[in-house]
């Protein structure tokens, strides 16, 4: 599968004419200052040759300059840095698509200790964003066949949480009313009010907002059936998902967690999942759903019964 001309056309000279080039389908292109190009394709990283094929060494691959890590970062920022300054200070650029270019540098922090922005980048990491009709059927076929239940999606970073999120928004936003809190725009990838990516016809998007914000507005003012969001993890983000729930709002969420046991382990979070916030724990690894569990069963007891078998 070709990259397409959509993501190329972030990328200058000799990277882009290696991208141009390659024949695979990568889910990350990283760029480092003085590094060679590398491409991250299922859990292998690869580097590039100019004309696209693979560098048996490190060294045989196309060396990102200085230049080429500017000329892409003013890409990304569509040659207004300004208008992106908050997303740079976070880390990150959203991009049309939903692709997300995170960023090293150095720091720039204010008097008062906050960090405010990067500057020297010497780092992008451009993650390509994957809209895959189907990577949900297994949690809607087995478990939504009728009424929504709130799940909690987990897995590595980059195991591909936020594509099932995606495409199981769509399905149950095209059979019930449902809010996509989309906090860094990579889930719809509204471009001017207008999604690029398929999340559902019954689906109202708040884009930009962050996720406590945005809860408690579509409880407030859309009446959801369920809310979707990517990436929670911090203590506004649960209060806002239990308020939620006290209104009968269902919620559907990631959460960069690699097995049900360090689940167990985050105590704020497994308190959350106990109380009933969510139904269901669904794991993925590798880009596919392994393992779909009821929540009751990451009880102590339950735990504990199901090790002594």
């Amino acid at each position: 599968m070709d990259i397409s001309s959509a993501i190329l056309r972030y990328f200058p000279g000799s990277v882009g004419k290696a991208l141009t080039g390659f024949e695979g389908e990568p889910f990350e292109i990283r760029l480092r200052t003085n590094r060679p190009l590398a491409v991250l394709t299922g859990d292998k990283t690869i580097f590039l040759r100019e004309d696209g094929s693979t560098a048996q060494l490190p060294a045989e691959g196309v060396t990102v300059t200085a230049e080429d890590i500017r000329r892409t970062f003013e890409a990304v920022t569509r040659y207004s840095i300004h208008t992106v300054q908050g997303q740079i200070a976070k880390g990150f650029i959203t991009v049309a698509g939903g692709h997300r270019a995170g960023l090293s540098g150095t720091a720039v922090y204010s008097a008062e200790g906050r960090l405010e922005n990067l500057r020297y980048i010497n780092g992008i990491n451009f993650r390509i964003a994957h809209e895959i009709h189907g990577a949900a059927d297994e949690i809607v076929n087995r478990i939504m066949a009728g009424e929504p239940k709130s799940v909690l999606i987990i897995g590595e970073p980059c195991s591909g949480k936020t594509t099932v999120l995606r495409d199981l928004c769509r399905q149950i936003g095209d059979r019930f009313p449902v809010s996509l809190i989309d906090e860094r725009g990579e889930i719809a990838a509204e471009s001017g009010g207008v999604p690029q990516n398929d999340v559902g016809a019954g689906t109202d998007i708040f884009s930009g907002f962050s996720k406590p914000d945005g809860i408690i507005s579509a409880v407030r003012s859309m009446s959801p059936r369920m809310i979707f969001c990517d990436e929670i993890g911090s203590d506004e983000d649960l209060a806002a998902l239990e308020l939620a729930a006290r209104s009968g709002v269902r919620a559907a969420a990631t959460l960069h967690c690699d097995s049900t046991e360090q689940l167990m382990r985050r105590q704020k979070i497994y308190r959350l999942v106990m109380s009933g916030v969510f139904e269901y724990c669904v794991l993925v690894q590798q880009r596919r759903i392994v393992r779909i569990i009821r929540s009751e069963e990451l009880s102590p007891a339950a735990h504990k019964r199901s090790e002594s078998r």
